[in-house]
């Protein structure tokens, strides 16, 4: 066979995903607070873009008219930003707000440090070290512990110092105490000591009959133990008052306050949506330069610099612009398609997919994916996640019969176990037929799921909890 080099000509199609279409799918994505560091970084590296002030909005007649009686050429007059957006709600960047205003906004939303685990710990560690020796025993020990307080034995037995027992048993005790335990259950145990330290039945139960514990199970405790119910119960509550997890008071992840993206209310039978982008820096083209532009004096490199830069602002002002827009629209067929969420709050919703919405507002179902990815709506019954409105259907067994959302499922499911004898809780069976005689055929598994889903324990623990209380 000859080998050679052709020329030939070739058609093929390729979607090129060019920066600004990145950019686009990205900004679809981001919250609203995300959004505002994105324009805070652009204003840093595009010198094309100004941030719009209220102070620049109310003088801005002001000055121009100052500067035509001055016979002074105005900067703004012939700004660019005018021309591509004549119309300041197109764009959904020019807005108006006070500087203090946001001033104070940043304040009352910063977060305080607070003081870590391990902080604490070595705090305490430095007061009890009588030696420089043994203080580094007690840091590398308390360097190991997680979040919950809890050391690997893997990691301890690595430890070569001859003193490590004394300085775990001294850690033991340091606030929070159970911290540096290998296990919940030798956590529990070390603080029931400390708390109770004459309690010894107590002690016992944690040490040789803690699975029996976690399982409710007083029952084969009291043979064991022979000593009556009643008595197991009642030093089981003492349990209550342990921290499983000691140094989760102090790492546990703060608790940030959740700033909705979206508003929506039901008024006068009208659905109403606002974009929460106040948070989100009004944003133009920068008049100075764009007109520096237009003067025929400077050099090659400064004007294809300025033009990248102009071109890259006209695309951010676009996508900002293209992202609000889409938000909205999405926002909208959702709640238009739950509106009796709006008027009758939470378990009323109707089943709905990403395909049902990107049908209706006409884009890819990975748009809705995207828009609804991380963000929140405000609504009148509270916060909730965009993906919240976006339930699975189940199916109904009678004829001219709709088919039921998940969300209307798990409402009866509440309201089956809420009405329930304490005594003879139903079980996830019995929950089966209940939903049959209603016409909704379930999985015994799917009502475990969704029983889950609402914290809902199982039935023999209800019992046994309906009866410690």
């Amino acid at each position: 066979m000859k080998s050679g080099l052709n020329i030939g000509l070739k058609q093929t199609q390729k979607l090129i995903m060019t920066q600004t279409l990145r950019q686009s799918i990205e900004m679809l994505q981001m919250t609203n607070i995300e959004l505002s560091e994105l324009i805070s970084n652009e204003f840093l590296e595009n010198p094309l873009l100004e941030e719009i002030t209220a102070n620049q909005s109310e003088d801005y007649l002001e000055e121009k008219l100052n500067k035509n009686l001055n016979g002074e050429e105005s900067d703004t007059a012939d700004s660019p930003e005018k021309e591509i957006y004549d119309d300041p709600n197109e764009s959904g960047v020019n807005r108006h707000y006070e500087d203090e205003d946001r001033n104070r906004l940043f304040i009352e939303n910063a977060v305080s440090t607070k003081e870590s685990l391990k902080e604490h710990l070595l705090w305490q560690a430095t007061m009890t070290a009588e030696t420089s020796d043994e203080l580094a025993v007690y840091e590398e020990i308390i360097t190991m512990l997680d979040d919950d307080g809890f050391l690997k034995e893997s990691s301890f037995e690595s430890l070569g110092d001859s003193k490590k027992s004394d300085v775990l048993y001294n850690i033991h005790q340091f606030d929070p105490v159970g911290c540096a335990a290998f296990s919940m259950q030798e956590s529990l145990h070390i603080q029931s000591c400390y708390f109770f330290p004459e309690d010894t039945l107590l002690h016992e139960m944690i040490s040789e009959h803690f699975n029996e514990l976690e399982k409710l199970d007083y029952m084969r405790i009291s043979k064991a133990l022979g000593i009556p119910e009643n008595i197991v119960i009642e030093k089981s509550k003492t349990l209550h008052n342990l921290n499983p997890f000691p140094g989760r008071s102090y790492s546990g992840k703060e608790a940030r306050p959740v700033i909705p993206d979206v508003e929506v209310k039901l008024v006068d039978d009208e659905i109403i949506v606002t974009l929460n982008d106040d948070w989100v820096p009004g944003i133009r083209l920068s008049g100075y330069y764009v007109n520096l532009l237009k003067k025929i004096g400077i050099d090659k490199e400064q004007r294809e610099y300025l033009n990248s830069k102009l071109q890259s602002a006209m695309a951010l002002l676009k996508n900002i612009s293209t992202r609000r827009n889409t938000i909205l629209k999405v926002t909208s067929a959702i709640m238009t398609s739950q509106r009796l969420f709006l008027e009758k709050g939470p378990g009323h919703l109707k089943y709905l997919t990403h395909h049902d919405i990107a049908e209706e507002v006409n884009v890819h179902e990975s748009t809705v994916s995207r828009v609804s990815s991380g963000k929140y709506i405000q609504t009148s019954w509270g916060v909730f996640e965009m993906k919240y409105f976006f339930v699975s259907r189940i199916k109904k067994t009678g004829y001219n019969e709709d088919d039921q959302s998940s969300d209307k499922v798990k409402g009866m499911i509440q309201e089956i176990i809420s009405r329930e004898n304490s005594d003879y809780p139903v079980s996830d069976e019995e929950v089966v037929n209940l939903l049959k005689e209603k016409g909704i055929t379930v999985a015994r598994r799917t009502i475990a799921k969704y029983r889950d889903m609402l914290n809902i324990p199982a039935s023999n623990k209800r019992k046994k909890i309906n009866m410690i209380k």
